[in-house]
């Protein structure tokens, strides 16, 4: 298998968890321990400071720490995105420079999520921000936001030179379908999805994928994704099968309190979620493990 073409940015690009302490400082020794496993899976990315790290819940100074130390464990070996969201163009800007010294590829930003605006208000947004950063942009399109784009708007953004890629979370897996990869590439522009449904929608054509589970299950995103590159089918469905009965833990819980346990069990951190959101109650978090073991087992994977 190569990746003759495949763009810069591909594949499984975990959106890394914040691993904390118990006063909610930055537990600096678990997330070098967390980037070293997503590295030795072989993940192809890695993405920094964004919703699974609750980066609206984390202070600038931390975040500065955390970009450095993810950057220093890293040393090259895969690229870096880095989330740099806030309310507003200058404000954007501004958060950006903050870490323009680090060795990171590429900044992403979600639009401003407090109040609507228009979709033309939006694209200047991007267009500004493609057209001042140090590093390219990513597009990080997400439902939960006020502002999400649409695909028509995705796709025109597409064209600004320094707009290279998005991640598109969204339930559709045709979009790739309607936005064939050879135009893609035209613009040198990367797909990536927000969905867990690696082997169908790679092989509908996603560039790669930004999974929240892949922080406690990176191995098994991996061999998903090579697995339907190799265009192997029968390894791809049985390994989605295991993740998509692993994905059932994000739901048991609020937010990301079952993706908490996951990452515990495997011994990647001890907590994410900072105040004031809770973690699981022991009898809750016990039902989490026997979903991970039930599923794992299922398939004899030997992840657990």
């Amino acid at each position: 298998m190569t990746n003759h073409d495949l763009p810069a940015l591909h594949g499984i690009v975990p959106p890394l968890a914040t691993p904390l302490l118990a006063d909610d400082s930055i537990d600096f020794g678990s997330l070098e321990r967390l980037v070293e496993a997503q590295l030795s899976a072989g993940v192809h990315g890695l993405w920094v400071l964004g919703t699974t790290a609750r980066f609206d819940m984390i202070t600038d100074v931390a975040q500065r720490k955390i970009a450095e130390c993810v950057a220093a464990v890293n040393q090259g070996r895969v690229p870096l995105v880095l989330n740099v969201s806030d309310q507003g163009t200058s404000r954007t800007l501004a958060r950006a420079k903050m870490f323009d010294h680090l060795p990171y590829d590429y900044y992403a930003v979600l639009p401003p999520w407090y109040q609507t605006m228009t979709p033309a208000e939006v694209g200047d947004y991007f267009q500004v921000l493609a057209d001042e950063f140090a590093k390219p942009l990513v597009i990080y399109n997400a439902p939960w936001v006020c502002n999400q784009l649409s695909f028509e708007l995705l796709r025109r953004l597409a064209e600004h030179p320094r707009i290279v890629g998005c991640k598109d979370v969204t339930p559709s897996l045709t979009r790739t379908l309607e936005w064939p990869r050879e135009d893609r590439r035209h613009l040198d522009f990367t797909y990536l999805h927000g969905n867990d449904l690696v082997a169908v929608s790679a092989d509908l054509g996603a560039d790669g994928f930004v999974l929240s589970l892949a922080n406690a299950f990176p191995e098994l995103a991996v061999a998903i994704w090579n697995a339907a590159r190799a265009k192997d089918g029968a390894s791809a469905f049985r390994l989605q099968m295991t993740y998509t009965r692993l994905a059932r833990i994000l739901g048991m819980g609020p937010g990301l309190s079952g993706l908490e346990v996951a990452c515990r069990k495997r011994g990647f951190l001890q907590r994410m979620l900072p105040r004031p959101l809770r973690s699981l109650e022991a009898r809750e978090a016990r039902r989490v493990e026997v979903a991970i073991e039930e599923a794992v087992g299922a398939n004899e994977t030997g992840l657990v």
